[in-house]
């Protein structure tokens, strides 16, 4: 096949197209993610904006199991009821994922209640804990019909507009934030507009559910959704999606813990230096986000439908996906002096060396989009919490020293070294196990 008949069948391919159609999405939200940063550094400057950080990854942090991975692992379990037409099992599919977020929301509540203290003791600042308090209120919103809805649409194949539901929760909370903190209302106004944005697309969201389930019968009422949840048997899914939010969980850790670790041994200020730094070169990795999502449902439907054809798939998904990070990593860092010139403005210039320093992690970062999806499709998701919780278990001290003995640099090897190990022991694992099982089928 040549490269034009390969660019006419990609183009033609449900997938590819999926993908692109969440790549524009993603694009648009990238660039009201990156304006909102923007805005907030300007209007905060650079010990406000590290206090802001520090709340948002803090709040991260104690509401890490809410809801977080739940929506992952019924994702897996949909795509097989969605594709076998079993309406029975997808009712309860959904009404489990519904008990689940309402019982982790109310454990991060408590949580919520303990943040100010919990920020006193590592930064010696109360009033982040405080903030951090809002956030994950306002995320307990975020959590329950955003994300049933987002769900739903995307098992239903209804990617566009789910890539709008995603596009109007960013717009509503980041714009009411960014407005409040223009008004004067300063951090305070930043987190609560997180919180009112949340609640308006929580009410958007029911009425997108009631549209959906009009259309599709197999997805049930609100009132049939809530009165099954109450009766639904937590055993079946539970040690299925137990383990699968684990994983997730544990994998939000290495997006939390560099900020949370880094504010324990450096000022506010330093801390906003190195979050930008990250925040910039993620920004241009979040373009590989779609394809992630899109194989949590793919790689369940492939394995019942494609089999004999996974290993090959998750390979090549992988090695392109690889390709693709280095290449927006390179682009990243070729603008990163140009961006924040005209952007931050001269405040903000120390972190261009940190950007730098943070090629390798983003150029090998590519190689971990599939990662999840598959070890979820593959029920070996055990696996993936072993290997990432070693790599933690001997990440956080030897990050704990980097930082104290070499601050910002210290913190960028702990990321670029977190995330390569775990990622590539990872895949060359799901990479033999898949070839293995290819072999014994024939």
């Amino acid at each position: 096949m040549d490269i034009k008949s390969k660019i006419a069948y990609y183009r033609q391919h449900a997938f590819v197209k999926n993908v692109l159609l969440l790549q524009s999405g993603s694009f648009a939200g990238n660039i009201i993610q990156a304006l909102v940063g923007v805005f907030m550094a300007r209007l905060l400057q650079p010990e406000l904006f590290g206090v802001y950080a520090l709340a948002f990854s803090l709040a991260g942090l104690i509401g890490l199991f809410q809801g977080v991975g739940a929506q992952e692992a019924m994702a897996t379990v949909l795509g097989e009821t969605y594709a076998r037409k079993d309406t029975e099992r997808t009712k309860e599919a959904l009404a489990f994922l519904l008990k689940i977020i309402s019982i982790t929301s109310a454990i991060a509540v408590a949580g919520a209640l303990m943040a100010p203290w919990i920020a006193g003791k590592l930064y010696q600042n109360p009033h982040i804990g405080s903030y951090s308090a809002i956030i994950i209120v306002a995320v307990v919103f975020s959590t329950t019909f955003f994300s049933l809805s987002s769900l739903v649409l995307q098992v239903a194949g209804r990617i566009k507009a789910m890539m709008v539901l995603s596009l109007t929760d960013q717009m509503v909370r980041y714009g009411l934030s960014v407005g409040f903190v223009f008004l004067g209302l300063g951090i305070w106004g930043a987190v609560s507009g997180h919180l009112a944005g949340a609640i308006i697309v929580f009410i958007i969201s029911l009425v997108i559910w009631e549209r959906l389930r009009r259309q599709y019968p197999i997805f049930p009422s609100l009132r049939k959704l809530f009165k099954q949840a109450k009766t639904v048997s937590l055993k079946k899914y539970l040690g299925f999606s137990l383990w699968i939010a684990v994983d997730r969980n544990v994998a939000s850790l290495y997006g939390i813990l560099p900020v949370v670790l880094t504010g324990i041994y450096v000022s506010s200020t330093e801390v906003t230096f190195f979050k930008l730094a990250l925040a910039f070169v993620n920004l241009a990795l979040s373009l590989l986000g779609p394809v992630s999502t899109l194989l949590n449902v793919e790689f369940p439907k492939m394995k019942v439908e494609e089999a004999s054809q996974l290993g090959k798939n998750f390979v090549r998904v992988s090695v392109y996906s690889l390709v693709l990070s280095m290449i927006l990593t390179g682009a990243a860092l070729l603008f990163a002096p140009l961006a924040f010139r005209f952007f931050y403005g001269e405040s903000f210039m120390m972190s261009i060396k940190y950007v730098y320093g943070l090629f390798l992690y983003g150029a090998l970062f590519g190689v971990g989009v599939g990662l999840g999806p598959m070890w979820r499709a593959v029920n070996k998701v055990k696996t993936s919490i072993l290997i990432n919780s070693i790599t933690l278990g001997a990440g956080i001290p030897l990050g704990l020293w980097l930082i104290k003995n070499h601050g910002l640099w210290g913190a960028v090897i702990m990321v670029t070294v977190w995330y390569s190990v775990s990622h590539f022991v990872s895949f060359f694992y799901l990479a033999r196990l898949l070839n293995s099982r290819q072999r014994h089928a024939y």
